[in-house]
């Protein structure tokens, strides 16, 4: 894939968040495509794929999810990005409905074939979870 052609698809997937469309988003992916997280470890193709962002929609259905302009080295591209949102549905465990959950993460993704071969994010998973109230650390002794 051709520089332009990676930064159209970003601009595509960036818009698919913005939409709140898991479908779309999965769609972005190649069918035999992987997406790795903290969250939800390796997960392989599109079904799978659309999964992840369809869990991520219901537990926060005002979701924001931006990143600064990518970093593109030939055929792969690394993203910083910011996600912002309300707890609104289950999110790995009980959380407290109408917490709110800001982190920063980042990203690598790899293109293939005209869509995103393997993306992988970077995110402080125990923080969004004590935030989210799913997760409760224990005082210090």
């Amino acid at each position: 894939m051709e520089r332009s052609d990676i930064e159209a698809l970003l601009e595509r997937h960036l818009e698919h968040f913005r939409l709140r469309d898991p479908e779309a988003l999965a769609g972005d992916h190649l069918a035999d495509g992987t997406f790795e997280s903290p969250a939800h470890g390796l997960v392989s193709g599109r079904v799978g794929i659309e999964g992840v962002y369809r869990y991520w929609f219901t537990a926060f259905p005002d979701m924001r999810f931006e990143w600064d302009p990518p970093l593109i080295d030939g055929a792969r591209a690394a993203l910083f990005w910011r996600f912002t949102g309300t707890v609104r549905g289950p999110f790995f465990g009980e959380a407290i409905d109408g917490a709110r959950v800001e982190m920063r993460g980042a990203a690598e993704y790899e293109f293939d074939g005209g869509g995103i071969r393997s993306a992988r994010h970077q995110f402080d998973f125990s923080g969004a979870l004590i935030k989210a109230g799913s997760l409760r650390p224990r005082p210090s002794r």
